[in-house]
């Protein structure tokens, strides 16, 4: 028999779509039920009637029960190795293809933005941000306001990172709040893309994917390794998050010698992964 969380995300998919049939099911009962609690509902089994009662409700869910927590430069020593090992090779490219898979509300992909522009890599570059989140989405295209003290904070996370300049020449200040400078999401293009369920859509230099994984089963994970090997440019790189391995899902990846977050894949792409009930094949239109 079904356990709630089971037949919650069952009936999503089913009828709407949203698989999050393989996320880390004590994870997803505690957002469920802090939903639920918000919601004044008594149980997960009404929350599945309430989204089931009224599809425009269905979009509220799938932001609510995500978990789109980010900030600049968040993990500097990740920026630094990236910066370290990974922006050599990409130099020998004319043209560089970056996936942000799972990008929050974008404060990464500024971050990386920054350090491209540094090395002198950014002009060449194309990233493609993507998240299962609409909402976020649109927050990451609009770009945060921060205050003086949320700043000086991303300052020292800059440098650390790897950052070689002033992080306020990036900035345009407005009374006492800042923005990133719009001109830093030139080459980026948002998309709304699930990891769980929606296949390759590009051939990348280097995929960024940090702390999404943590909430997936073993079985989900191994699948989106399996994608993002799929979308690998041969000799290209992975970035995981701090408490992320392909290594123990079994995933034919290594660490890259001298980096505690970066891997490249051991065997090429395959021909084909799937993409909802179709095929993709790699290389074709796509």
């Amino acid at each position: 028999m079904e356990d709630e969380v089971a037949t919650f995300t069952r009936n999503l998919f089913e009828r709407y779509g949203c698989d999050f049939r393989g996320y880390r099911s004590s994870s997803l009962e505690k957002r469920l039920r802090n939903l639920c609690a918000n919601l004044q509902l008594p149980g997960i089994d009404a929350l599945t009637d309430w989204v089931l009662d009224n599809p425009t409700r269905i979009d509220f869910i799938v932001e609510n029960i995500t978990v789109p927590v980010s900030d600049y430069f968040r993990e500097p020593e990740t920026f630094a190795e990236v910066k370290e090992h990974v922006f050599p090779h990409l130099r020998s490219f004319s043209n560089i293809t970056i996936w942000h898979a799972g990008c929050a509300a974008g404060q990464e992909v500024y971050s990386l933005a920054i350090l491209l522009n540094e090395a002198g890599l950014y002009s060449r570059s194309r990233i493609f941000a993507s998240d299962i989140s609409t909402s976020c989405l649109s927050a990451a295209r609009d770009g945060a306001e921060i205050d003086e003290k949320q700043l000086a904070a991303i300052e020292r996370r800059y440098a650390q990172g790897g950052g070689s300049g002033s992080l306020s020449s990036y900035t345009i200040r407005s009374g006492d709040r800042y923005r990133f400078d719009p001109q830093l999401l030139k080459n980026v293009t948002f998309i709304q893309h699930n990891l769980a369920t929606d296949g390759v859509f590009c051939e990348a230099n280097l995929i960024f994917c940090r702390n999404v994984l943590i909430y997936f089963g073993p079985e989900l994970q191994r699948r989106v390794f399996d994608l993002f090997q799929d979308s690998m440019f041969r000799g290209g790189f992975l970035c995981l998050g701090s408490r992320e391995t392909p290594i123990s899902t079994g995933a034919a990846y290594c660490k890259e010698p001298g980096c505690n977050l970066i891997y490249r894949p051991l065997q090429p792409a395959r021909s084909q992964i799937s993409m909802g009930d179709g095929l993709i094949e790699k290389g074709g239109d796509q």
